[in-house]
C-alpha cells in the first residue's frame, strides 16, 4: 500500500514504469508520479491545490488509454 501524494488516502501501487511510481487512488484515479518529483521535498510538500493542478496538466497531455504522469514541469 502507498498513500496518494495528492490527498494522503491509501492507494494500491501500480506497476512501475521507468522511474515513475503508479498510484490507484479512489479519489484521483490511476496516475503516475516521476521519481524526480517524489525525490524532492519541494514538490512533496507542495499544497494540495498545486498537486491537483499538476495532475490536471498531466491528464491534458496524456494519450488515450495511458495513465497521466506528473512531472516536475507540471508544477510550473
Amino acid at each position: 500500500m502507498n498513500t496518494c501524494p495528492i490527498c494522503g488516502v491509501e492507494t494500491e501501487e501500480l506497476d512501475r514504469t521507468g522511474d515513475a511510481v503508479g498510484f490507484d487512488c479512489p479519489r484521483h484515479g490511476k496516475f503516475k508520479v516521476a521519481g524526480s518529483v517524489l525525490g524532492s521535498d519541494a514538490f512533496l510538500n507542495a499544497p494540495r491545490p498545486q498537486w491537483e493542478a499538476a495532475l490536471e496538466k498531466a491528464r491534458y497531455r496524456t494519450v488515450q488509454d495511458a495513465w497521466p504522469c506528473i512531472t516536475r514541469s507540471d508544477f510550473l
